[in-house]
């Protein structure tokens, strides 16, 4: 009896998590179809060592492409309709990613509209912050900000995108010494 309990469970566990995988792809498809243009569908980072990070971005159906690029201390900050003075808040050092053509899902677009914004990594000498800024009607740039000196290897001008969908991975290096 309790093997056949054991199984039940089992089987209708599957079939929840099944369902779940099933609708957070047609969500993210839907998501994308609706906003016109392909669609990053998570952020996150990893340690790779004591001073190296990774950033990995997933998307899908991207139509545009990516650069990356360390921002000057004196550079200001893209907003929704322009560029303003750079207040401080992410850190002495920047990093800025652009993206044409391709948005934020709904999801990291009301994750990133909250104003602490700092990404987790434990046990990291660092503390990385993040801000997201739509600086035209298609697009958007993801700033990295520290108080610890950040460096990237810079890209030759736009990379492109797989329209299909594919994972970029940007390695950030943190001179903590």
């Amino acid at each position: 009896m309790n093997g056949s309990r054991s199984k039940k469970l089992f089987i209708i566990c599957v079939i929840v998590l099944s369902v779940a995988i099933v609708l957070n792809g047609i969500a993210s498809a839907v998501d994308s179809f609706w906003q016109g243009n392909g669609t990053v569908t998570s952020i996150s980072v990893r340690r790779k060592s004591s001073d190296e990070i990774v950033l990995k971005i997933n998307y899908i159906f991207a139509t545009g492409g990516y650069s990356v690029r360390e921002v000057s201390s004196d550079e200001g900050e893209y907003i929704g309709d322009g560029m303003i003075d750079y207040d401080g808040s992410l850190g002495k050092y920047r990093v800025i990613i652009s993206f044409g053509d391709i948005s934020l899902s709904t999801r990291y677009s009301l994750k990133f509209r909250k104003s602490d914004n700092t990404l987790k990594l434990s046990n990291f000498p660092a503390e990385i912050r993040a801000r997201v800024a739509s600086p035209s009607d298609h697009g958007f740039v993801l700033y990295l900000g520290s108080d610890t000196p950040l460096s990237v290897e810079e890209t030759k001008g736009w990379l492109s995108l797989s329209e299909i969908g594919g994972t970029i991975k940007i390695p950030i290096t943190l001179n903590t010494k």
